[in-house]
Order: structure tokens, then C-alpha cells, then sequence
């Protein structure tokens, strides 16, 4: 069995975790082959990219994307990507960042609007599309865990319900809820507001354990 994980930094994993963040907790867990594609500050538009390049030979797909992609930001700010990623972009991705910078400085954000980094209806599209392509691959989609900024979670939610409605839309995708459980939590799973500890991905290795032992169970596997 190969695994494929597609995701944001905590899928990747802190500098102490690599090679060793919850997909490879997983992968350990199921005795599988485990490719790892988090990738700091990627949004499902990067996501695209990296399936493209190594969806081919998975089975089984983690898609844990929601992070940046619900982020508020300026609503006339250019979104440059991260992946594939070159010298001229990391150079646009600088000017872009000052950029912003100054519109919120002279309250632009207020004066002319804010935001998400990628748009509900372009966020689902990006992962039904992917869902769409490969209807005989079982992808399992994960909650984005809620912020110690307190006031990003409420953005947060809305895309992690569109995970849920994904799952109920089709019979290849699974749902893991571990927004609660994180959100219960903060003083023991987290290294930081955002990122997660050794704690918080053993706790979500074993969510999709239990998540994949119920879909082999119900299909008489």
C-alpha cells in the first residue's frame, strides 16, 4: 500500500518532526509506503502541483490544506506560489509581502476589504476536481486545527465543513474531524498558536487509523 500526504506545514512537520510527522506516524501504523508533500505556506492551488507529479502510484491520499487558504488577507493582493518555485517568485512573493504591509498600514484592509488566500468556492473545486480525477484512489481529508489566534478559527470551521460535505458528496473520500479535539487541547498538543507537537500527531496518526480500519471494515476488506 502507498500513502500520499498533500498538505501545509503541518503536514510537512517542525524542523524536530521531519520525516516523522503524523503521515509517517500513520504510514508506520499500516505497515505502508508514505510519501510526504506538506509544504510551508501551500494552499490547495500548490496542491494541484505536487498530485500531478506523485498521485499516480498512491492508494490511499491525506489532504490536510485549510491553514493559509482561509487566511484573511488584503482583497487586491496578488497570490504568488510557492511551489514550484523559483528565484523571480520568491523575489514577487517579497514585494508582495511589503505591499500588503503598507495597505494595512494605511487601512486599506478596511477601507477596500479582505479576503481568504484562496476562496471557499475555488478551495473545494481545487479538492473535487482531484476527487473527481481519481474515483477508484480513497482520499481522506483532515480538519485543519483550530488557531490560538483565537480569531482566525471562525474561517477555519467554514472550510473544514466543506471537507465534511465533500465526504458525504462521494463515496471515495473520508472525513477526520480533529478540530475538537485539538481545540480541547491547546495546552498540550501545540508548540506554538499554530503548529503541532509530538503529542498532537500521534493523536492524529491515530484518527486515521481508526478512520481507515472503518472504511476496510464496512467494505468487507
Amino acid at each position: 500500500m502507498k500513502i500520499l500526504a498533500l498538505g501545509d506545514c503541518n503536514t510537512f512537520g517542525n524542523v524536530d518532526y521531519k520525516n516523522n510527522s503524523f503521515p509517517e506516524r500513520f504510514a508506520k501504523k499500516m505497515n505502508a509506503h508514505i510519501k510526504n508533500c506538506g509544504y510551508t505556506m501551500s494552499t490547495t492551488r500548490e496542491m494541484k502541483y505536487f498530485a500531478e507529479e506523485n498521485i499516480d502510484e498512491a492508494d490511499i491520499i491525506l489532504i490536510q490544506y485549510g491553514l493559509v487558504d482561509s487566511w484573511k488577507t488584503f482583497k487586491y493582493a496578488p497570490y504568488v506560489l510557492y511551489y514550484p518555485d523559483n528565484k523571480l517568485r520568491k523575489l514577487y512573493r517579497k514585494i508582495v509581502k511589503k505591499y500588503k504591509k503598507i495597505a494595512k498600514k494605511l487601512t486599506l484592509n478596511s477601507l477596500l476589504g479582505t479576503e481568504n488566500v484562496v476562496p471557499k468556492q475555488e478551495y473545494k473545486g481545487n479538492i473535487e476536481q482531484l476527487i473527481l480525477k481519481y474515483p477508484n484512489k480513497k482520499f481522506i481529508l483532515i480538519d485543519t486545527i483550530p488557531n490560538k489566534e483565537l480569531s482566525r478559527n471562525h474561517e477555519i470551521i467554514k472550510y473544514n465543513f466543506i471537507l465534511e460535505q465533500l465526504s458525504i458528496l462521494y463515496s471515495n473520500c473520508y472525513y477526520v474531524k480533529i478540530y475538537d479535539l485539538f481545540l480541547e487541547k491547546f495546552d498540550e498538543y501545540y508548540l506554538d498558536n499554530t503548529h503541532i507537537n509530538n503529542k498532537g500527531y500521534d493523536v492524529i496518526a491515530l484518527e486515521l487509523f481508526k478512520k481507515i480500519k472503518t472504511i476496510y471494515e464496512n467494505l468487507n476488506i
